[in-house]
């Protein structure tokens, strides 16, 4: 749910990873592991933090999104990144060990994500910084008016996600999942996504991002969602509303490793 084209609005939901993964306490020279890397947005941030001196290994199954992500450089003074292809839903392969390891939108998708994230702090050096960036199902958007079409997409998305398998309340146990890893937690917040008035919404384009999901899974036909219109069915409501809408949660957690793996 994280890409954007350029001419589009940006989504949201990624303005906390440079607030967050830019406090978590990575050094120059670390070398990390970015989990689920889709198209490289997140890992390009990382390797600018650890700068040149430091590595990011960036996993995820998708060659396609492998593909777009090796597209974009870095960065001069970045780290250089090695994007490698990974099933997390598999045993994980040799990647050697790492001073931490990092994903955003990753573990709700995964069939086991607490055997991953065991599997992941065995690659964790003792000190090693885990940290998410999760998403959960909260009864969510808010806003200062009635919001039925804001609320029937963030219906429609969230089923398709448990539909698909997705682990829709993960983000609320992510804390207690790093402690049952051994891990102290350093950072456990939330931060809201808001949808602003006035500015242009990113929901369109997340719509048709999920539609052809939303279509598989049952869950909703382009009948119903009616994309030709929707961008302006959205900002009328919004409009009619009035004030900012509270459309999701960032769950931000953080946690070091101060032993050596399980």
């Amino acid at each position: 749910m994280s890409h954007c084209t350029a001419a589009s609005p940006p989504n949201p939901a990624n303005e906390p990873s440079a607030r967050f993964f830019g406090s978590i306490g990575l050094k120059p020279g670390a070398r990390v592991l970015d989990v689920g890397c889709g198209n490289g947005d997140l890992s390009r941030l990382i390797a600018a933090l650890v700068g040149a001196d430091g590595e990011v290994v960036a996993i995820d199954r998708s060659e396609q999104a492998l593909a777009a992500a090796r597209a974009v450089a870095a960065g001069g003074s970045a780290a250089p990144i090695v994007y490698r292809a990974v099933d997390l839903a598999a045993p994980l392969p040799d990647l050697g060990t790492f001073d931490a390891i990092v994903g955003r939108r990753v573990l709700m998708y995964l069939p086991d994500a607490a055997d991953t994230l065991k599997q992941l702090a065995a690659l964790a050096r003792p000190g090693a910084i885990l940290a998410f960036q999760e998403h959960a199902r909260t009864g969510l958007p808010a806003g200062s008016g009635d919001l039925p079409l804001h609320r029937q997409l963030y219906d429609w998305n969230w089923r398709t996600v448990a539909a698909e398998g997705g682990d829709t309340g993960l983000a609320l146990r992510l804390g207690e999942m790093l402690q049952q890893l051994g891990a102290t937690i350093e950072q456990a917040r939330g931060e809201a996504i808001l949808l602003h008035p006035g500015q242009p919404s990113f929901l369109p384009l997340l719509t048709q991002m999920m539609l052809p999901r939303m279509v598989e899974q049952g869950i909703a036909t382009a009948g119903q969602v009616d994309p030709e219109t929707l961008a302006q069915r959205l900002a009328d409501e919004h409009r009619a509303a009035g004030g900012a809408i509270v459309w999701d949660i960032a769950f931000l957690v953080a946690g070091r490793i101060r032993s050596g793996p399980l």
